[in-house]
C-alpha cells in the first residue's frame, strides 16, 4: 500500500498572529514617533516665534526707549508675516500686552502638556522669561 504525503500549503494561525503582532508593534512605534516629532516641531516653531517677537520688541524699544509705548500694530508691522506671526503653532492666537519693562504673550489655547514641557524647559534657560504653569502666559522682562 502506497502512502502519499500530504502537502501542506498555506499558513497556520500562529504565523498569522505573529505577523499581526509585529505589524501592531510597528504601528504603535510609528504613532509614538509621529507624536514626538509633532510636539518637537510645535515647540520649536513657538520658540522661534517668541524669539522673533522679543527681537522685534527690543528693536522698537531702542528707538522709543519705552516698552509700554509699543503697540500691537507697530509690532505686527515689523514682524515677518504680520499678524499671522501671532498665531500659535497648535492653533489659537497669541495676545501681546506691553509692560513697563517688557511684554506678556498670552496663548488663546494653551499647548498640550508635552509641548508645554518642552517650551518651559527651553525658556527657563533664559532668566528674562517667566512661564505660567500651563504655558498660557509668557512674560519677558528686560532686567530681571
Amino acid at each position: 500500500m502506497k502512502r502519499f504525503a500530504k502537502s501542506t500549503s498555506g499558513v497556520t494561525l500562529l504565523e498569522i498572529m505573529l505577523v499581526l503582532a509585529v505589524a501592531a508593534m510597528i504601528i504603535v512605534m510609528s504613532i509614538r514617533y509621529y507624536q514626538s516629532a509633532n510636539n518637537n516641531q510645535q515647540s520649536n516653531a513657538f520658540l522661534q516665534q517668541v524669539q522673533g517677537i522679543t527681537a522685534t520688541v527690543e528693536s522698537l524699544a531702542v528707538g522709543t526707549g519705552n516698552y509700554a509705548g509699543i503697540t500691537l500694530a507697530s509690532l505686527t508691522a515689523m514682524l515677518p508675516g504680520g499678524a499671522t506671526a501671532l498665531v500659535a503653532p497648535w492653533g489659537g492666537n497669541l495676545t501681546y500686552a506691553p509692560t513697563a519693562n517688557g511684554f506678556t504673550l498670552t496663548a488663546g489655547t494653551p499647548p498640550s502638556v508635552p509641548v508645554c514641557t518642552l517650551v518651559t524647559n527651553q525658556l527657563k534657560t533664559n532668566n528674562h522669561y517667566t512661564v505660567a504653569a500651563n504655558c498660557g502666559t509668557i512674560t519677558y522682562i528686560t532686567n530681571p
